[in-house]
C-alpha cells in the first residue's frame, strides 16, 4: 500500500483517506475481440476486460458488446458490469465486557459513465427502477434500428425482432436496489443497500432504525444477555450474505455513439463498498445497539479508452482509495 494523501474529515469520527497505488495489488486483462455476424444487418464485436484490486478485495469483470447495425446511424455499446465486491466484514472486537463492535457491508455502489463532452451518451440501462426482490433477473434485447427492450426474467431465446440480448442476475437478500440520483445522459449509478433485515423474528431493521430505549437492534443479540459484549450479537450465519460475505453485481449500461464523430472516447466504471460500524453497549440495565453509517468507504475505478472504429477497449487508468477511521 502506498499512502499518497491523508485528509481529515469531521463527519462522525476523524477519517483518513488513503490513496492506493495504481499498480500495487492490482491486475487487469483484456480478451481478444470476438467478431460475430448476427445477420445481414448486424455484426457483434465482443471483448471482456477484468480489473482487480486485492487490497480492497474487489474484482470488475466488464463485457463490452459493440453492435454495428447497418439500419442505424449510430454505434451501440452494451456494457455489462459484473464481478465481486467483498463485504469487508470484521469479527467483533473483544475490548471489554460492556461494549464491542464490528464492521459490515451496508451498501454497494456501481457507476458507469461516459467521460468528456462528446457524442457518447447513455440511452438505457438495467435495472432501471427500484427493486426489492430477493433475486434480480432481467433481459435486455437489441432490435434493428437501435431499439432496446428490457424485460423481467431471463430469456433464453430472442423474440422475432431481436438480434442480440444480454442478461443480468444477482441476489440481494434483505437489501434493495435503487437508482442513483445523479443518473443522467452521461452517467448511470446503482446502489444496493441494506433495507429490511430480520433479527430472530424481530424487525425488519435498517441502517437508520432507532428505538428510544434500545437504539438500533439491527444486529443486537439480546437486551438482557449476561454474555460478554463480543458474544452478544446476532450470530454471523444469521446475517444476510451481503452484510458478511460477497456481493456479485450484474448491471448493464447502453451507450450510443454518433458515427464519424470522436473515434475514441472514455468510459469510467466504479465499484464502491460502504461499511457501517455496529456497536453494542451495556448501560448497567440493558444492552443498546448503535449503527454508525459509512465509517469505511472503499472505491475501485477503471477508465477505458473506447475505439469505436476498431471496436476495442484499452485500460488507461486505475484509481483506488479507502476512507478509514484514523
Amino acid at each position: 500500500m502506498k499512502v499518497k494523501k491523508i485528509v481529515k474529515s469531521s463527519i462522525a469520527t476523524s477519517i483518513a483517506l488513503i490513496m492506493l497505488s495504481n499498480t500495487v495489488d492490482a491486475a487487469q486483462y483484456i480478451t481478444p475481440v470476438n467478431e460475430k455476424k448476427v445477420d445481414d444487418k448486424i455484426t457483434l464485436y465482443k471483448t471482456t476486460a477484468t480489473s482487480d484490486n486485492d487490497k480492497l478485495n474487489m474484482s470488475q469483470i466488464l463485457t463490452f458488446n459493440f453492435v454495428k447495425d447497418k439500419s442505424y446511424d449510430k454505434d451501440t455499446l452494451v456494457l455489462k458490469a459484473s464481478g465481486n465486491i467483498n463485504s469487508g466484514y470484521t469479527k467483533p472486537t473483544s475490548d471489554n465486557s460492556i461494549s464491542s463492535q464490528f464492521y459490515w457491508g451496508a451498501k454497494y455502489n456501481v457507476f458507469i459513465s461516459s467521460e468528456g463532452n462528446d457524442s457518447v451518451n447513455v440511452v438505457d440501462y438495467a435495472p432501471k427502477n427500484q427493486n426489492e426482490e430477493f433475486q434480480v433477473q432481467q433481459t435486455l434485447g437489441y432490435s434493428y434500428g437501435g431499439d432496446i427492450n428490457i424485460s423481467n426474467g431471463l430469456s433464453g431465446k430472442l423474440n422475432g425482432s431481436e438480434s442480440f440480448s444480454e442478461t443480468i442476475s444477482y441476489k440481494q437478500e434483505s437489501y434493495r436496489t435503487t437508482i442513483d440520483r445523479k443518473t443522467d445522459y452521461k452517467t448511470i449509478g446503482w446502489g444496493v443497500e441494506a433495507h429490511k433485515i430480520m433479527n430472530n423474528g424481530w424487525g425488519p431493521y435498517g441502517r437508520d432504525s432507532y428505538d428510544s430505549i434500545y437504539g438500533n437492534e439491527l444486529f443486537l443479540g439480546s437486551r438482557q444477555s449476561s454474555s460478554n459484549a463480543n458474544q452478544n450479537f446476532l450470530s454471523t450465519h444469521q446475517m444476510p450474505i451481503l452484510a458478511r460475505g460477497n456481493f456479485n453485481p450484474e448491471f448493464i449500461g447502453v451507450f450510443s455513439h454518433k458515427q464519424n464523430k470522436n473515434k475514441k472516447s472514455k468510459i469510467k466504471v466504479t465499484y464502491q463498498r460502504e461499511m457501517d460500524e455496529y456497536v453494542n453497549y451495556w448501560n448497567g440495565i440493558h444492552w443498546i445497539g448503535f449503527n454508525h453509517k459509512a465509517q469505511n468507504i472503499a472505491t475501485h475505478t477503471s477508465i477505458y479508452e473506447i475505439d469505436w472504429e476498431k471496436n476495442t477497449v484499452k485500460l488507461i487508468d486505475k484509481q483506488a482509495y479507502e476512507k478509514v477511521p484514523s
